[in-house]
């Protein structure tokens, strides 16, 4: 007998009741089949799991694949890992005047921002008493390989801020941040950090709309200088922000700096000719001042608790020079570099697909039970507090800020992901008996996001066991 879409629906159901019924229940509910599932549960103080449904799986498992990341550069790189960006000059300045241009290098700090730009441009004024510079800013970007990226290429959206790739001199994560605030006279646009040749062409008219989807109703270019953002904005929504992707790392690094630089007081020589250019520093430069970022754990705290996607790339191009800071860092070294401390580690992961670390990728996979193994492996290292710290809070902050109405508020440390057709939870659990738990959930497929209620239901399963 052929079996309808419907009876084979159930009979799929019933052939996984390994699952709890109340995650059974929840998936029937949301009607997303249990073959599209993969789920891992573990005690931390057992050997083997509690719950293995379809654990063995490869799938994709979105920005759950940072946790990996997060893990490799904790062991390899250290918490207290600093990026560091370094300004040369081709000679000291001389009454006050820096001749040759000043020179940037980078080793990928996704961190670096607007006030410690400023903080490093009030510096050079004051400690060489510098008033001048002449003539050029010029980025080198040798830390990392040149690559070839295309900030269309994930989701045609290259506007988007989490689209940006790491670069070796960053700036901002190369995002702009435009601010809306509706008002009684209309819609209030802020733009920032604002630089001396950014033209600012802003559109947008304030509506009666929802606000579930505001982003997709601005429509926004960049030619040049000029930012063009067009569409409209519900009044609803308050005080919203959306940060864009410049596309243009160099550019947009040396601009802001230039007008950094001017409103600390500093001039350009020859500002009629001023170029950002990007070359290596020569062997014969000097190294004027230096910067160094937050930490690493600092910088996996945004990471994660945010699902930042920038830093998710640049520490995981870091992994490439891990141990030796003059490796040129490739996505292809970084991923001999994490396999090769997993099977130093002793896990062996033959189903493992890297592409960036960050998980913002249609080719990554892993599966539910080499993802439990990791985070295992990971509770029992000397960094398990740095990782655990790092991770959102459930009911709390970060990407499970909005789940309150549970028990298990406070208690659980988990990193979620989402892409279309990908759903994904992994992380730490606290039972009511005290006891810590591991948790993987993979969804991959049709309706995958809609299962939330099933990843809740799992939860509160963990919480109760005797």
């Amino acid at each position: 007998m052929r079996l309808t879409p419907f009876l084979f629906l159930l009979c799929s159901f019933a052939a996984h009741a390994q699952l709890p019924e109340t995650v059974l229940t929840a998936l029937k509910a949301e009607n997303v089949a249990p073959e599209n599932v993969s789920v891992f549960v573990q005690r931390i103080d057992e050997t083997q799991p509690l719950l293995s449904h379809q654990a063995a799986i490869p799938r994709n498992p979105a920005s759950v694949m940072k946790l990996l990341t997060s893990y490799a550069a904790l062991d390899l790189l250290g918490p207290s890992y600093r990026w560091k960006t370094q300004f040369y000059g081709l000679n000291y300045p001389k009454q006050g005047v820096l001749d040759g241009g000043l020179w940037v290098k980078g080793s990928g700090d996704p961190t670096m921002n607007t006030a410690a730009l400023n903080e490093v441009a009030s510096e050079l004024k004051q400690k060489y008493n510098l008033n001048e510079i002449c003539c050029d800013v010029v980025l080198d970007q040798t830390a990392y390989a040149k690559q070839s990226f295309d900030a269309a290429a994930f989701d045609a959206k290259p506007y988007r801020a989490y689209n940006a790739p790491a670069e070796a001199v960053m700036l901002n994560q190369q995002a702009v941040r435009l601010q809306f605030s509706p008002s009684a006279n209309g819609l209030v646009a802020v733009v920032y950090p604002q630089w001396k040749t950014l033209i600012k062409n802003i559109d947008v008219k304030l509506t009666d709309a929802d606000c579930s989807d505001w982003k997709n109703a601005l429509k926004i270019k960049r030619e040049g200088q000029t930012l063009t953002v067009q569409g409209s904005f519900p009044k609803s929504c308050g005080d919203k922000y959306i940060d864009i992707n410049w596309l243009d790392g160099g550019d947009y690094f040396g601009n802001v700096l230039a007008s950094i630089w001017e409103d600390v007081g500093g001039r350009w020589l020859k500002k009629s000719a001023f170029t950002i250019k990007t070359a290596s520093v020569p062997q014969n430069a000097v190294l004027l001042t230096e910067h160094a970022s937050e930490t690493l754990a600092e910088a996996m705290r945004e990471m994660n608790k945010s699902s930042n996607n920038v830093i998710a790339r640049s520490m995981y191009l870091s992994l490439s020079r891990a141990g030796d800071e003059t490796q040129i860092a490739t996505k292809a070294k970084s991923e001999q570099v994490l396999k090769a401390w997993l099977k130093n580690k002793g896990l062996i992961f033959p189903e493992l697909v890297l592409e960036n670390g960050a998980g913002l990728s249609r080719v990554e996979r892993i599966s539910a039970e080499h993802l439990g193994a990791l985070l295992v492996s990971a509770y029992h290292s000397p960094v398990m507090p740095e990782l655990m710290a790092s991770l959102p809070i459930y009911g709390v902050d970060g990407t499970l800020k909005s789940r309150k109405d549970s028990p298990l508020y406070g208690r659980a440390h988990l990193k979620t992901g989402s892409l279309d057709g990908v759903r994904t939870i992994a992380g730490y659990v606290l039972d009511a008996k005290g006891r810590r738990w591991v948790m993987v959930v993979l969804v991959n497929g049709e309706n995958a996001g809609a299962t939330k209620p099933a990843q809740d239901a799992l939860l509160s399963w963990i919480d109760q066991q005797k």
